[in-house]
């Protein structure tokens, strides 16, 4: 077997003082093949680094015809160009007519036929996706996937062996190179001197399709450069010397855009408002706009404020919500915001209750099927409430309100293409609700020279959870040019679908014009109960669904802590008789913040299930959320905590809540620990949110953020606002110094999600002043490169971030470990000149003999425990294409980790193979060596680790201590703790 351990590399444990004896534990070895021996058999760890790296077996130099063709080279659909710095480059271009899959580049390399061989990749930092602007969601992330022999390497999307690139949202890092590493299987390489790589590019990913066409999308512009591989056998790669990198960036400060960002905001919320309070269905608005309109009706600078029509609008909205409900009852657990419910109904009365008079005994009205601006009368550019989607247009399409062409009103929609290829589509947002029954859909369409498929409505049907329901329903338009025609199609609702979204479409060339839609209607509405009544029946049942409905991941937690809370707040004021007690209520914000045990859903007579047990923290002791280790985007959850926070402190009866405060103060200064300073593509300073090491389908680099982010329902001085600590407002402040302020705007502008409208009119209305008020503050972001040194540890996500000198240092040993350990780590290592992103090969000890084996799949790693994404088979969809790919990792066999034992076994009851499982794959020990650095960590609740003597390692400096560790000390980690060793120089400042 590969890596034969040496008897002085032996790692043990045994059981803290009061706890039994475990015996001998070994460092289990990457296996490529079979199950791994029993402990007492299992191979130790081997061949650790020395300070200099050794040369790399292979280099092939892409453009550089002499080292192509010493490679046997063979490029398809590719070019060869001058990038940056002047160096050759081969791009992969798109296949015509477009498809998912582009050029490719095969060619063969020499790799070691022991242990384990690493392949890493030369991009240039320079190069990202531009379309991507404030949303990190670009349209244009292609993807590099590697294959070894015909076999693919890791998945497509989300696995613990990654892509070979993801084509970045921002510059990764401007003016210079950065590496990207991945490791090969043993298995493929053993015995081997050569392999056959090749390098695919492919389209964009988007994790949450519920079908093929919706994961998959097709690549229609070139790749980015792809300049070097090298192969190796080091987990840390260092170019040969002589190689150019590019010089450290000095930064400045950013200067546009400026204020007239801040008053596209303004203009944003003052159009959201109007049409909020004199256009907009009331009966059709969702949570986020009658929230909206509520706090319009608080704010002296909205056209609502203290306005009558606003008090009637939000309660007619409210009663479009009740009877929306009734007719379909999915509706609950398909609100606006997905696990909150009917939360912010209960939050808008606490808002509102002094206001409202008499109007809760009036008896509830209004029609929920209505279908918002259908004359297009509201907008500027581009009418209100419709959008078009990042795959929704080709180059040369164009929509507008066109205030000069319209049947009836003032104004249409228009749409344009030019090319025989050309579409557009533009889609009501946001969905409009249906009841059963069958239902009209219609528009008035005129055309000018269409020709092609031609001009089109389109309804599309979703579940309760915005799952697409059946296909499309497409109605044309005749093509050519004419006058208005009358386009409707009868369509009967599909078993399961409670939203409608209607679709507009051009297909092929010309301009086509859409008015006067036809929206759904519903029965009627008499005999209805008085809003009192009804509200109170909407909250109970809010409020108890979701308690016997809690989720375990921290942040969908959250959510739906702060609708039980906000549901419980609105009994309090309808019915204080059936309002929970104030300590119950905030029991689950406790649970959901890790102040408490999470105990999850209760059953019918309110007893917790504990499916996690009785120990089990949705926040850990260090502060950062749990999915199931360390998540970059989807933990930045400041937003939840604001809203959490406010949900108990605003509005009527509000009540003071310090200990949430404290607690939300310390997880985000947690995440400021996760930041990775540098300049942005016009060289100024920006703080982002570390991703590489994240679980989840994360962008790079991360979005900027300082304290907190832009998103849709979150700005850049929220935290800062609130919580207003000093740190927290310090860094917020240096945001604002860098210029990073009005470049985040973007998102607040122009999505037109009423949701990230709510977040616009916060930031106006109450926010911004809030934070001018504050006084300065000296507190700047933890890891800049003249901070003080740190080493940051927290066991329950296996993760690490480490700032020595000018060097930063990224690592999660839990890494995408979802149904068993499968001894990967991944890496993010940084200096002022370069970065290195890797997943590399660790050791780790304590696991069971129970195993999984790695299946046959391509796009994920796992599959997906959700009744109501049945349809989704295991490990995904298969990508689109002729060819049936096959999966390296096959048959690879990964030790499961032992699991408390009041935990069910597999945990959460999973009855489907590969799912993604809670703790089953955090081993209690792992021992990590990259470049420099050693870090070994114990997760473990009861067991100590000691470290084998480690003459190849030492001496080396305790980072945590300032400590030196000689070669032949053994240091003994108790239960959950971590040890950073650097055995390189001192780092200065």
């Amino acid at each position: 077997m590969a890596n034969t351990p040496r008897r002085r590399e032996v790692l043990k444990y045994a059981g803290t003082t009061g706890a039994a004896t475990a015996g001998l534990g070994w460092l289990t070895t990457p296996s490529a093949t079979a199950a791994p021996a029993s402990p007492a058999d299992a191979p130790a760890a081997s061949g650790t680094l020395t300070r200099t790296a050794r040369k790399p077996l292979d280099i092939v130099v892409f453009g550089d015809p002499a080292s192509e063709t010493a490679h046997g080279l063979t490029a398809a659909n590719a070019e060869t160009v001058t990038g940056g710095l002047g160096q050759s480059a081969r791009v992969l271009n798109p296949s015509q007519p477009a498809t998912y899959w582009g050029g490719t580049l095969k060619f063969h390399v020499e790799v070691s036929p022991t242990g384990t061989t690493y392949v890493t990749v030369r991009l240039w930092g320079d190069d990202y996706d531009s379309t991507s602007q404030q949303s990190a969601s670009g349209t244009n992330m292609w993807r590099l996937q590697l294959f070894c022999d015909g076999l693919q390497i890791g998945y497509q999307d989300e696995g613990a062996v990654d892509n070979l690139d993801i084509l970045d949202t921002s510059p990764r890092s401007p003016g210079r190179f950065f590496l990207h590493t991945l490791p090969l299987p043993e298995k493929m390489t053993a015995g081997k001197k050569k392999v056959t790589l090749e390098i695919r590019s492919m389209g964009r990913i988007w994790s949450y399709g519920q079908n093929a066409e919706q994961l998959y999308y097709k690549m229609t512009t070139p790749s980015r450069g792809i300049y070097r591989l090298y192969t190796h056998t080091e987990p840390y790669f260092a170019p040969p010397k002589g190689e150019v990198q590019g010089p450290a960036p000095v930064p400045t400060v950013r200067t546009s855009p400026g204020p007239e960002a801040l008053e596209a905001v303004h203009k944003r919320v003052e159009r959201d408002q109007k049409n909020y309070l004199t256009t907009a269905n009331p009966a059709g608005m969702d949570a986020f706009a009658f929230q909206s309109l509520a706090e319009g009706y608080l704010w002296s600078g909205s056209p609502a404020y203290q306005q009558d029509a606003a008090l009637d609008r939000v309660l007619r909205a409210i009663d479009g919500r009740y009877l929306a409900w009734k007719n379909d009852a999915s509706v609950l657990t398909g609100s606006d915001q997905q696990w909150q419910g009917f939360g912010r109904v209960g939050l808008v009365l606490a808002l509102l209750w002094p206001h409202l008079g008499d109007r809760l005994d009036q008896k509830v009205t209004g029609d929920p099927y209505e279908l918002a601006n259908p004359g297009f009368e509201e907008g500027a550019d581009t009418p209100t409430g419709w959008e078009v989607p990042g795959w929704g247009r080709t180059a040369d399409a164009n929509w507008s309100r066109d205030t000069t062409v319209s049947r009836s009103g003032t104004a249409s929609l228009k749409v344009t293409a030019t090319s025989a290829n050309g579409f557009i589509t533009v889609f009501s947002s946001p969905k409009t609700r249906i009841g059963k029954g069958t239902y009209t859909y219609g528009a008035w369409i005129r055309t000018d020279g269409v020709t092609g498929a031609g001009a089109h409505i389109d309804p599309l049907f979703f579940d309760a959870s915005g799952n697409l329901v059946g296909s499309d329903h497409r109605q044309y338009a005749a093509t050519g040019t004419h006058d208005w025609q009358y386009v409707s199609i009868d369509l009967e609702t599909p078993a399961g679908a409670t939203q409608v979204e209607m679709h507009l479409r051009l297909s092929g060339p010309g301009a086509a014009w859409f008015d006067d839609l036809v929206p759904p209607r519903s029965a009627g509405t008499t005999g209805q109960p008085v809003r009192r009544e009804a509200y109170t029946d909407m909250l109970k049942s809010s409020r108890d669904y979701w308690r016997q409905h809690f989720p375990h991941y921290t942040n969908q937690s959250q959510i739906c802590a702060i609708g039980i809370y906000q549901a419980n707040r609105g009994l309090r004021l309808l019915a204080p008789d059936l309002a929970l007690p104030e300590a119950k209520a905030r029991d689950y914000m406790y649970q959901s913040l890790g102040m408490k045990p999470y105990l999850g859903k209760e059953d019918k007579d309110g007893n917790p299930t504990k499916p996690l047990g009785e120990s089990y923290y949705q926040v850990t002791r260090a502060g950062l959320t749990r999915e199931l280790g360390y998540v970059g985007s989807y933990g930045e959850v400041i937003d939840w905590l604001v809203m959490m926070y406010e949900s108990v402190t605003r509005g009527h009866d509000g009540r003071e809540a310090p200990e949430l405060r404290k607690q939300m103060v310390a997880m985000t200064k947690a995440r400021g620990r996760f930041r990775v300073v540098d300049v942005d593509e016009t060289g100024a300073r920006v703080s982002r949110i570390e991703t590489v090491i994240g679980w989840r389908n994360e962008v790079y680099p991360g979005e900027i953020a300082y304290a907190s982010r832009t998103a849709w329902d979150s700005h850049p001085l929220m935290a800062a606002a609130v919580f207003k600590d000093p740190d927290i407002v310090g860094w917020t402040q240096e945001m604002v110094a860098d210029g990073q302020f009005h470049n985040q705007l973007d998102l607040l502008i122009n999505h037109t999600w009423t949701r990230v409208g709510l977040a616009a009119l916060r930031l106006v209305s109450r926010d911004l002043d809030a934070f001018h008020a504050l006084p300065n503050r000296p507190g700047r972001i933890p890891t800049d490169w003249d901070k003080p040194d740190f080493v940051f540890t927290d066991e329950e996500t296996g993760c690490v971030a480490v700032k020595n000198g000018r060097e930063l240092l990224f690592a999660s040993l839990y890494w995408r470990a979802r149904q068993g350990v499968n001894d990967y780590a991944r890496i993010h290592h940084l200096t002022p000149v370069d970065q290195r992103s890797a997943t590399v090969r660790q050791h780790s000890a304590g696991t069971t003999n129970k195993t999984f084996t790695a299946r046959d799949w391509i796009l994920w790693d796992y599959a997906i425990n959700d009744p109501g994404a049945g349809h989704i088979p295991p490990g995904g969809f298969p990508p689109p294409g002729d060819e049936t790919l096959h999966q390296s990792q096959k048959g690879d066999v990964y030790r499961l980790a032992p699991i408390p034992a009041d935990i069910p076994d597999p945990a959460l009851g999973v009855d489907f193979d590969g799912v993604e499982t809670m703790l089953v794959g955090r081993a209690p020990f792992y021992l990590c060596e990259y470049g420099d650095y050693l870090i070994a960590m114990n997760t473990s609740t009861d067991k100590t680790f000691t470290l084998p003597a480690r003459q190849d390692f030492g001496p080396a400096r305790d980072l945590a201590t300032g400590r030196t560790i000689g070669a032949g000390h053994r240091p003994r980690l108790s239960p959950r703790s971590t040890l950073v060793l650097y055995r390189g120089p001192h780092k200065a400042h």
